[in-house]
């Protein structure tokens, strides 16, 4: 299938080092290009709401895993993290119910082009600071801890 706009393509870019993690995000990535497609493709507001109800669902899982992770790594930013993750939460919901309030397909798209751009953004400027933070005390689980000696 040929990438276009909609689609968010995994690449060892986004990767946080951290394997649990990076499956995590490839799967809460999969989520959100399944919505984009539904929407897309324009599928009925049904399959839809659950394209994004199962995206939601598995966002709040990982960011509780992810959290528990930062917090057993002592990430000195743990809360701030935290505190974005609530964030995005909440414009999740804002987005949800704007999606609930019309059956315009247009405005739908828009509202999966913004989740996209949420994951994104959220990805490259906050899980990258515990990625950096994570390879510099080589934690492990983080990808310079590959490199140990025998």
């Amino acid at each position: 299938m040929e990438k276009n706009e909609w689609e968010i393509a995994w690449s060892n870019f986004l990767s946080v080092g951290v394997a649990e993690m990076d499956d995590e995000h490839r799967q809460f990535i999969a989520r959100v290009n399944e919505l984009n497609k539904a929407i897309v493709e324009i599928e009925d507001k049904a399959k839809v709401a659950r394209a994004l109800d199962l995206m939601l669902t598995e966002a709040a899982h990982h960011f509780e895993h992810e959290e528990q992770l930062l917090a057993q790594w002592d990430y000195p930013e743990t809360a701030a993290h935290t505190a974005k993750h609530t964030e995005l939460r909440e414009q999740f919901e804002r987005v949800v119910k704007e999606f609930a309030g019309t059956d315009i397909s247009f405005v739908w798209a828009l509202k999966g082009l913004r989740l996209k751009q949420l994951l994104i953004e959220h990805l490259l400027n906050e899980d990258m600071k515990y990625r950096d933070f994570l390879r510099a005390r080589g934690t492990p689980g983080s990808e310079t801890k590959k490199s140990k000696k025998r």
